[in-house]
């Protein structure tokens, strides 16, 4: 088994961390920026199960979002064989479920989206985009509910559902039926990461922020802004980590580029996003070692 594309933190779920720990976001935004951290921790979790149990030739891509002809597509993961693309759609649902009349649903009634739509329709798209590369690849998609506290009443044995408790057999019956990789293999899972949008809008699904309306201050990679700050040295009292003043302010940097890429990075601009808890002097050495320095001396800014 081998892996073409790791899973990342989307841009989106960063940003909303980012804006969690600087200011307050209403119910609607921490309730989404929570479903978002458990949709990340079910797909780390399915990763996981895979490295552990998927032992044959084969290739998994990890979270891709494609456009194919003015449709937009997202696919959690993709393992690719030799004659198959396994398509998987995670799920990390907690508490009791029922599925009636094709409608999923908490048993005390309240309705959800059914992800088997979803998954019907990423199919179908990914179906066609494969026949346009000329590329008859069979599609087998499953809807993956990850949660070992899941429970799902009415489902029927012909949905394409795998439960917790399935997926180790599962992905052993992927083991038994794989034979060695072929080249068209690799080039079409290199050409589907290729495909990959980086999703270059997602400061439009974030809340209206502005900078004078955030947090400053240093911060550790935890979110605390609990430090311990010397000349050299930078030390968490929450998590217990320990930076270099170097590796603090690039962390901040690093969060300042991601909230407002469209600023000049300037060291008035970074000492202002780290509350002065560090020395001006010391920011502008650091910018100087990492960056490049763009305009003249008065107006410099760094790349």
């Amino acid at each position: 088994m081998k892996i073409i594309k790791k899973r990342e933190k989307s841009k989106l779920l960063i940003g909303l961390n980012y804006l969690d720990k600087r200011t307050k976001l209403n119910d609607a935004d921490k309730r989404y920026l929570i479903s978002l951290e458990k949709g990340f921790e079910g797909e780390e979790r399915f990763d996981a199960l895979v490295k552990t149990h998927l032992n044959s030739e084969a290739l998994v891509v990890n979270d891709l979002l494609i456009e194919s002809k003015g449709n937009t597509f997202q696919i959690d993961a993709l393992i690719v064989t030799f004659d198959t693309i396994y398509l998987y759609e995670i799920k990390n649902y907690k508490g009791d479920f029922q599925m009636n009349s094709g409608q999923l649903s908490y048993t005390s009634g309240q309705e959800i989206t059914n992800p088997l739509i979803q998954l019907k329709r990423t199919k179908e798209l990914l179906r066609q985009l494969l026949k346009d590369w000329g590329m008859p690849y069979r599609i087998e998609a499953h809807i993956v509910f990850i949660n070992d506290a899941f429970t799902l009443y009415n489902a029927s044995l012909e949905d394409p559902i795998i439960f917790p408790t399935q997926l180790k057999e599962h992905l052993g019956g992927i083991n038994a039926r794989c034979r060695n990789l072929t080249k068209q293999a690799n080039h079409l899972a290199n050409k589907l990461v290729d495909r990959h949008q980086i999703n270059s809008l997602f400061h439009k699904q974030l809340p209206s922020y502005r900078f004078e309306d955030l947090r400053t201050g240093a911060s550790c990679p935890c979110g605390s802004f609990d430090l311990m700050i010397t000349q050299r040295a930078c030390y968490c009292k929450t998590c217990y980590k320990q930076m270099s003043i170097e590796e603090l302010v690039l962390e901040s940097v690093k969060e300042l580029k991601h909230l407002f890429p469209d600023e000049k990075l300037t060291t008035a601009l970074v000492n202002d996003f780290c509350g002065q808890d560090v020395y001006y002097r010391k920011i502008r050495s650091i910018l100087q070692n990492n960056f490049s320095v763009q305009g003249t001396t008065q107006g410099a800014f760094y790349k």
